[in-house]
């Protein structure tokens, strides 16, 4: 099993180095914490235990020849029995106004309660690469700037609780000849949700996410996910005050997962507009996603 997560891992990196730079931002990857909380907390870095491979590609107005979508991967798991988790993210993004290409890896540690329950600390580290047009000089630039974050993250039987800072670099890029730069975000995540069973094979999943960004009106995403005989998945998630460029949008997302097999679980997410553009609202994005667990131990319901 080591051995094969290590393939895996390093395949997969050297699949998403290949990948050219694109337009887009981070936002649209920490979008996607309702299909996998690894995008917006590192020490959720093999919390499954098993081995665990996700695939998202987006895109607007469906049927449309040639427009950008964006494309992440994502995968992670725990190494053996020895409490440590490692992953790997990777993102290509053409949705926005400015783009980000990344790779970003994430390890964490595991400290398994007596109740059964996890403590969990992790962090993670990359690059983004970003095309920049250079108005002084008119060339187009690739910069690539590094990406660090941390988080810790507590998974119990009903409860789950998290606190992230996945961007803590302040990485200001000036276009040379102007006073223009690019600003990243470095929000705060606060995220605490449950596991209610409500009857004989349904299970509610109702949650919360607060993001806190200096400048900027606090952020609520207020969450309710249903499973049902553990095979079929309906979710909605109302988002108000979300994380974008440079302000706070609402819109509403829904989702839907089918556990297709033990190893294969698909979805589809709908969201009423992005979150990484806020100059041109871009409503009707469509999200398709596939989940590939090689060997699972336990049915997971995130």
């Amino acid at each position: 099993m080591l051995n094969r997560f290590w393939k895996i891992l390093f395949a997969t990196a050297g699949l998403t180095a290949s990948f050219s730079p694109a337009n887009a931002q981070r936002e649209v990857l920490y979008a996607q914490y309702f299909t996998n909380p690894l995008t917006i907390n590192p020490a959720y870095t093999g919390v499954r235990e098993s081995l665990t491979m996700t695939a998202v590609f987006r895109r607007k107005w469906l049927g449309v020849q040639g427009f950008p979508v964006t494309q992440s991967l994502g995968m992670d798991g725990e190494v053996g029995n020895s409490g440590i988790g490692l992953g790997l993210q990777a993102l290509n993004d053409r949705m926005s106004p400015y783009s980000n290409t990344g790779i970003y890896g994430s390890v964490a540690y595991h400290i398994r309660l007596a109740s059964g329950a996890k403590l969990s600390f992790g962090g993670s580290g990359g690059i983004n690469v970003l095309p920049v047009f250079d108005p002084a000089t008119s060339v187009g630039l690739n910069k690539a700037l590094p990406s660090v974050g941390v988080g810790a993250h507590y998974e119990g039987n009903t409860l789950w609780l998290g606190i992230s800072k996945p961007e803590l670099i302040d990485r200001p890029l000036r276009l040379t000849g102007t006073n223009a730069a690019l600003q990243y975000n470095r929000p705060l995540f606060i995220q605490a949700g449950a596991k209610l069973p409500a009857s004989e094979g349904v299970m509610l999943m109702p949650s919360l996410l607060l993001t806190q960004q200096q400048s900027l009106p606090l952020g609520v995403d207020l969450n309710l996910k249903s499973w049902f005989m553990q095979k079929v998945a309906l979710g909605v998630s109302v988002r108000l005050n979300n994380a974008s460029l440079i302000a706070r949008q609402s819109y509403v997302l829904a989702l839907a997962e089918y556990q297709l097999a033990n190893t294969i679980r698909v979805g589809y997410n709908y969201s009423s507009r992005t979150a990484e553009n806020p100059f041109f609202p871009q409503r009707s994005v469509h999200e398709l996603v596939f989940r590939y667990t090689p060997s699972p131990m336990l049915f997971q319901y995130r």
